[in-house]
């Protein structure tokens, strides 16, 4: 269980935000322990990045095999990423077949947009295509036909934001009508994405990409708010880096006047400001937004430092728990009622034990580390 006071996230933190002189510091310390230091930069899937740090000249007087350690994960990185663009590229040359040019959503975005300097930096975990929502079946059920599998048991997999995940080699693929549940269509509409986005080309391949502002908008919106469990004591670290990152590659092309006005309007501009806040706090980057202190964000403020301090309290916090535990059920549940068929559909998940057993887990690991 992470607190604030880790030694490892510092450290991870000091690498990212280049203060060498720190993560020195913290690695001469005589309980310092290297294996835990990968174990939480594999955690927060940010491994690769650390190695590419170390690459880059990043000095924290690691020995040897540490540093051979690092230099193998970054090689073994970018030929997994290699694999993973082999199979994006498969995709889109199917869903071009039918007259689809998807929308590139988060990793492949950032990869395919440059916003890493160095392709293996960057761990992807799946692949995220943005398609319009009345492609979105014929899409799907065509790369079924080409060799695509996906769990025919996720019984809510029709109910998402998303198709359920489509496997064929190496990564899954999530092929989105949406971008998150909650408040999140207000915050950035999937057809705004759409209608705004860069058209690129891929070995002949059609495809698009998010406008900066908007992937700066869905970023935050997909770390904060479609994974909440994660803003209550830690936002996550990768997401962190990936918006230093677009901060660095987009810094005239951002429009964070626009980015903070989709928030507030959405009732979200505390946790937005407040996520900033961490993103200097951690990193060092400042983006150009006026920061207002109000007394809620005060609040909020001191209760996310009290559950940093102390993680388990987040076992007594009924918000945290909620969050954690019923948000995106509820949010599921509500998708599931206007459906039809959805209600006889939820009534036989309600008769599965398999349904209490992962609500059960999730109380218990209170979905936060």
């Amino acid at each position: 269980m992470r607190s604030a006071t880790d030694p490892y996230h510092r450290f991870l933190c000091n690498c990212f935000r280049s203060d060498h002189a720190g993560a020195r510091d913290l690695a001469l310390a005589p309980s310092w322990s290297w294996e835990r230091l990968f174990q939480r930069a594999n955690d927060e899937s940010v491994l690769p990045a650390l190695a590419w740090a170390a690459k880059a000249g990043l000095d924290i007087s690691a020995p040897h095999d540490v540093a051979d350690f690092l230099s193998a994960v970054l090689v073994l990185n970018r030929e997994r990423n290699r694999w993973i663009w082999d199979e994006l590229r498969t995709t889109i040359g199917l869903l071009n077949e039918i007259g689809i040019e998807p929308v590139l959503l988060k990793g492949a975005a950032y990869l395919a947009d440059g916003v890493y300097c160095d392709a293996g930096a960057r761990y992807l975990v799946d692949l995220d295509l943005l398609l319009p929502e009345a492609q979105l079946n014929n899409g799907f059920q065509h790369l079924v036909e080409n060799g695509f599998s996906y769990d025919t048991a996720d019984r809510f997999g029709q109910f998402r934001h998303h198709y359920p995940p489509l496997q064929r080699a190496s990564v899954p693929i999530e092929l989105h009508h949406g971008l998150g549940f909650g408040p999140c269509a207000s915050i950035l509409p999937a057809s705004e994405i759409i209608e705004n986005a860069r058209p690129i080309e891929l070995d002949g391949l059609r495809a698009h990409i998010p406008s900066p502002t908007h992937l700066v908008t869905h970023l935050v919106m997909h770390s904060q708010i479609h994974h909440p469990y994660n803003e209550r004591i830690w936002p996550p670290l990768r997401a962190m880096l990936d918006l230093a990152e677009l901060q660095r590659h987009h810094s005239s092309s951002i429009a964070w006047a626009e980015v903070a006005r989709r928030f507030e309007n959405a009732g979200q501009g505390t946790l937005f400001r407040l996520h900033l806040i961490d993103l200097g706090e951690a990193l060092g980057i400042e983006p150009p937004v006026e920061r207002r202190f109000t007394p809620l964000m005060r609040i909020r403020r001191l209760r996310r430092h009290l559950l940093r301090q102390f993680p388990s309290v987040r076992y007594c916090d009924p918000l945290y728990m909620f969050s954690a535990v019923c948000l995106r059920r509820v949010r599921v549940v509500r998708n599931v009622l206007a459906a039809r068929g959805g209600l006889n559909c939820l009534v036989n998940q309600l008769l599965a034990w398999g349904v209490y057993q992962r609500f059960l887990l999730d109380i218990l690991e209170g979905r936060g580390r």
